[in-house]
């Protein structure tokens, strides 16, 4: 799989350090399991930063450090159970819980996502039917979406399975579902979104994004 529209540098060497907040971090493990010049770029950062741990300088124990650490040898391992992604979603999601989707309006559904990480970002999947457009909206900080299946178009160009659009918060878009199936995405969003139309402004408490 070949994509058009891939994470700013900058985003892919957060992810590398491990400074993305959750949902984000999700988005991006999604994009890369199919993008293997953004897997590079990722591992060329992991090896910098390794490089640069290994030139610090030893900082010293606490004192009684190495004996807590011996004692602890003898307890028993406790390993966490391992969950998988939910059934055709992306092994990014493994350990996610997915809500039942809930229609919006006539074409347009969301589901949320909940995992045991937190942080300040929402994550939910959106999936518009042919030819539907999200209404026209800005954000109340930053979106990341991954397009998992279908294609949206918006006026930064068409993004097809596996693309990624970042949208700043000064960011105004009004994506459409192109093609002939629905698209289905991931979206890790912070804060609401903030329609431009006074209607689904009213009716937003109960879109809950």
């Amino acid at each position: 799989m070949s994509q058009s529209h891939h994470p700013s540098e900058e985003t892919l060497l957060a992810h590398a350090a491990g400074s993305l907040d959750a949902a984000f971090r999700v988005v991006v493990a999604t994009h890369l399991a199919t993008c293997a010049a953004c897997r590079e770029t990722v591992l060329q950062a992991e090896r910098v930063g390794g490089a640069v741990m290994a030139g610090l300088e030893d900082a010293p124990m606490a004192e009684g450090a190495l004996a807590r650490v011996m004692a602890r040898l003898d307890e028993p391992e406790r390993v966490a159970p391992a969950v998988a992604a939910p059934a055709g979603l992306p092994a990014a999601l493994a350990g996610y819980e997915v809500g039942k989707w809930r229609k919006l309006v006539p074409g347009i559904a969301i589901a949320p996502v909940s995992g045991t990480a937190r942080g300040r970002a929402g994550l939910h999947l959106l999936r518009l039917e042919p030819g539907v457009r999200l209404a026209g909206h800005g954000h109340g900080g930053m979106e990341m979406t991954v397009v998992l299946e279908g294609a949206i178009e918006d006026r930064s160009g068409r993004y097809d399975a596996g693309d990624v659009a970042e949208n700043a918060e000064d960011a105004h878009h009004a994506p459409v579902a192109v093609g002939e199936r629905p698209c289905v995405c991931l979206v890790a969003l912070e804060g609401k979104l903030r329609f431009h139309h006074w209607l689904v402004r009213m009716l937003q408490p109960l879109f809950g994004v």
